[in-house]
């Protein structure tokens, strides 16, 4: 049994394969990955620190890079790894707001508007970050018409994609919610080459963030857990979930 750890991955691939189902395609689409050639090969280049990025940060999971409410002073930009937003009330409530992935900006909504942070925003895996100030990164989108082309495309995806969500609850029942989400983390393992007829993944959020998720309670979230525990999908442990029917999360019409 192959045991994987995805908090000590660089990253996770959260892309599934197709699936027949449309609404249950338009849930894998609506995860937050993002490939802009344009983007990537910015940073590569050597002239990108003289806009004021600075050097790439390595950050270890559960690092917080941002607070909630804290005046907008940066922005960073993810090149490898996975961060959690997180949004809390005055007594102390956390609700998980979404996963923020590689190869995307987090911090620049605020900067632009000129509002405190409206998330906290915690490392879930390794993370290697660059940050620029909020004084130069307004100077970079005013004198690099391509960048700042590229950065309101990025935007707009996170706006594209936070309908598309809204929609989707409404037309996914839960099982297959968490199906897909399961998946998304078996298809990072398969990705990496290490793929057996059982495996064990550690994942790096909690009950409670896994149901906020799938938009469930927790208890709802045990009973479904507990449901593919009855059918031999799989099997709970304290530190993971072992999962024993791999074709169960292949297959879209189960």
């Amino acid at each position: 049994m192959t045991i994987i750890n995805l908090s000590d991955k660089t990253h996770i691939v959260l892309k599934g394969k197709e699936l027949d189902n449309n609404c249950a395609s338009l849930f894998l689409e609506s995860n937050y990955n993002w490939l802009d050639d344009f983007i990537v090969s910015f940073f590569e280049k050597p002239e990108c620190s003289l806009y004021g990025w600075g050097p790439i940060q390595t950050y270890p999971p559960y690092t917080v890079i941002l607070r909630q409410d804290m005046p907008s002073n940066a922005v960073y930009y993810i090149k490898t790894g996975t961060v959690k937003l997180m949004w809390s009330d005055k007594d102390g409530r956390e609700l998980i707001a979404g996963l923020r992935h590689k190869n995307w900006f987090i911090g620049a909504p605020s900067v632009l508007l000129n509002k405190p942070y409206s998330f906290t925003v915690k490392t879930i895996t390794e993370c290697k970050m660059r940050c620029i100030s909020t004084n130069n990164f307004l100077k970079l989108i005013s004198t690099n018409f391509e960048f700042t082309l590229h950065l309101m495309k990025m935007l707009s995806q996170e706006i594209y994609n936070h309908g598309r969500k809204i929609v989707i609850f409404g037309c996914i029942p839960a099982r297959d919610r968490l199906k897909i989400l399961l998946r998304n983390f078996i298809s990072s393992i398969e990705n990496h080459g290490d793929f057996r007829n059982k495996m064990k993944i550690c994942l790096p959020l909690t009950h409670r963030e896994l149901a906020q998720i799938i938009a469930v309670t927790p208890e709802h979230l045990s009973r479904l857990l507990k449901y593919l525990e009855k059918q031999n999908i799989i099997k709970r442990e304290k530190d993971g979930i072992i999962l024993l029917n791999l074709l169960y999360f292949q297959n879209s019409d189960q």
